[in-house]
């Protein structure tokens, strides 16, 4: 189609095809960006030892990675269900105890377990490229996360 007609079809109001959206692909990159500010969210939260705020997040990470596990059971030909069962799941049960001990030093030892986890996942994925960190350094949100 020449770019001319395109654009003014565009200008003129004109209507592309719908998208059908039962049958789109979630976009799993979306879906682990929201898993990652919850659980970036969760480490600053361990890091000021506030562990009923870290509860929060906890609770908000293990809802995200259900979602996932819903939405994008499979994404790309790879297993993304599975290895969350196998690689998050546990990570955060660790963290759920550590959590209501309201202990810091293990709350951060849980995140690092998580840390550990999502990496793992993504050397499964061959998306090693992406390496997630505690960013405890700073807190980039306009939310305190002492107790």
């Amino acid at each position: 189609m020449n770019w001319k007609i395109l654009a003014f079809a565009a200008v003129a109001g004109a209507q592309l095809a719908p998208v059908d959206e039962s049958t789109a692909t979630p976009e799993l990159a979306l879906l682990m960006g929201d898993l990652q500010r919850l659980t970036h969210k969760l480490a600053l939260s361990a890091d000021a030892g506030n562990a009923e705020l870290a509860a929060f997040y906890l609770h908000e990470s293990q809802e995200q990675l259900r979602k996932i596990q819903t939405e994008a059971p499979e994404y790309e030909n790879l297993p993304i269900a599975l290895l969350i069962d196998r690689l998050a799941h546990p990570a955060y049960a660790s963290m759920q105890e550590a959590v209501a001990a309201k202990d810091k030093e293990r709350m951060l030892a849980g995140v690092d377990s998580i840390i550990q986890s999502c990496n793992a996942c993504h050397t499964a994925t061959q998306h090693a490229f992406i390496r997630i960190t505690p960013g405890t350094e700073s807190n980039p949100f306009n939310q305190s996360f002492a107790p």
